[in-house]
């Protein structure tokens, strides 16, 4: 079973840039199916969110997409919008740090929500990238607060961070790392050095093609098909606990 970590799902109208590809529901389907991909994980957009949307798309179809709960910390009511997300079926938190203005290492800000995690037993996953609001040595910060809770550090903190955040997920046993945005030479430093178990599959749709993230995954394990597995599903089933 092929399963993509990270994705968005989203309607509405576009002020530009990322929102104007289309994300509807039945577009990612239909890419998933064009690849092969069995499932996915999908979230609402940072710019514009719609929790709702994400609901009603894993309750549609629920063999085929689940859901992350995205809100910013900086809302008062944000520990109580993921938990009630969480009771409505939705199966993580996501949350984009640089986007929302915030710093992911924020305890006064981050430790209500993992303490939610922790309570329904659901992974953090955050965006990561070359920019100081969410770098791995944040990720690794709020992984050994709460070495309970499965922290997925996304993009693998690309470009700039990504040997970073390699290292990191080899001192953490609960740091897995997302592909997505990151270049085949550093999956390939990943797999060398974190190893299989660590990394998920992630293609990031639209900002990129199912298609394109499988080749990548499959040129990254040179010919190792349980390694190339790992990446592309089993580590994720593990994770949902599907």
């Amino acid at each position: 079973m092929i399963i993509d970590h990270h994705n968005h799902v989203w309607e509405g109208e576009s002020t530009g840039g990322f929102l104007d590809e289309g994300m509807s529901v039945k577009q990612i389907l239909t890419r998933m199916d064009a690849a092969g991909v069995d499932m996915a994980g999908v979230c609402t957009v940072a710019q514009s969110m719609d929790n709702d949307y994400v609901v009603k798309a894993q309750r549609e179809h629920p063999d085929r997409l689940f859901g992350f709960c995205m809100v910013n910390p900086r809302d008062a009511a944000a520990k109580d919008t993921l938990r009630r997300y969480l009771d409505e079926g939705l199966k993580g938190l996501k949350l984009h740090p640089r986007l929302h203005g915030y710093q992911l290492g924020d305890h006064t800000l981050m430790d209500p929500l993992m303490e939610v995690c922790r309570e329904y037993q659901v992974p953090m996953f955050a965006h990561g990238g070359s920019e100081e609001n969410d770098h791995p040595f944040y990720f690794e910060e709020l992984a050994r607060a709460f070495p309970d809770v499965t922290v997925i550090l996304g993009h693998m903190c690309a470009l700039n961070y990504c040997d970073d955040a390699i290292m990191v997920a080899c001192r953490n046993d609960n740091i897995y790392l997302d592909t997505s945005t990151a270049e085949l030479f550093s999956v390939k430093a990943a797999i060398k050095k974190a190893g299989a178990d660590k990394i998920v599959m992630s293609t990031d749709w639209p900002g990129n093609d199912f298609q394109m993230e499988l080749l990548k995954v499959e040129l990254a394990a040179e010919g190792d098909l349980d390694t190339y597995h790992k990446i592309t599903g089993e580590n994720m089933k593990k994770i949902m606990k599907f």
